[in-house]
């Protein structure tokens, strides 16, 4: 593909959160339902999203994506268009948390407002928590929170260490965790490039993780565990059988 085609499928691909936005307010307007709305524009810049930028996606646990809501939802990080793949994977009923930065973005900053993200500051620890105080009562509300456990992307598409603040999350609001594991959008948009390349992109969804009973003293050996499995479904890569969480 050529230097102009990938520029091409890229402004198409950012321009698809347009008539995300356009269908949610129409939505809106006609049936004053905020969260319907949310829904309609996440799904459409999904499905254009995918679209837009030539991505096959082939995820295996699908049905974990329905079966636990509402529920935190921990995404790896490992590409620029993450945010797309969330989108189409997740549907509906669910409010993002993405760094701050991603606030003041032109197009995608007002985008993933209107959606009810949580913006947090990466380097003020005690602000994040401030931010995120208000997802438990989203969790209780009946909605999920879709969170990258990172924090940021790992180097070269690696795992990078897991925050708690996912897990204080599910477990203060009695809620389970899902893993959602991307096994390789970077090579879709690899870090530090811009321009997009069609491709089949791998996800693989574990089991809800139950986290009734967990206690802050036991929350380190927690998130190892977790981050653990999906290490071990990053190493065995596409079309392998995925670890479980007892492996």
């Amino acid at each position: 593909m050529s230097l102009l085609q990938r520029l091409v499928r890229t402004l198409l691909t950012l321009a698809a959160v347009l008539p995300g936005i356009a269908t949610g307010l129409l939505v809106l307007l006609l049936r004053r339902d905020r969260r319907t709305a949310m829904n309609r524009a996440i799904g459409t810049w999904g499905r254009l999203g995918l679209r837009a930028a030539g991505i096959r996606l082939e995820v295996r646990g699908a049905a974990h994506l329905e079966m636990a809501r509402p529920c935190v939802f921990l995404l790896n990080h490992q590409s620029g268009v993450d945010p797309i793949l969330i989108c189409a994977l997740l549907r509906r009923d669910f409010v993002g948390v993405a760094k701050r930065e991603l606030r003041r973005n032109p197009l995608l900053g007002p985008a993933f407002a209107f959606a009810g993200t949580v913006f947090v500051d990466r380097l003020d620890h005690e602000q994040a928590v401030r931010s995120l105080s208000p997802a438990v009562e989203t969790l209780r509300a009946g909605l999920s929170i879709a969170i990258a456990p990172e924090g940021t992307r790992g180097q070269g598409g690696a795992l990078a260490p897991f925050k708690k603040g996912g897990f204080r999350l599910a477990m203060q609001a009695g809620v389970p965790i899902v893993p959602v594991v991307i096994l390789n959008s970077q090579d879709v948009l690899p870090g530090g490039n811009w321009l997009m390349r069609p491709g089949c992109v791998s996800v693989v969804v574990h089991p809800a993780i139950d986290t009734q009973g967990w206690v802050l003293p036991d929350l380190d050996a927690q998130v190892a565990r977790v981050h653990d499995l999906y290490r071990a479904t990053l190493a065995a890569g596409p079309g392998a059988s995925p670890p479980s969480l007892q492996d």
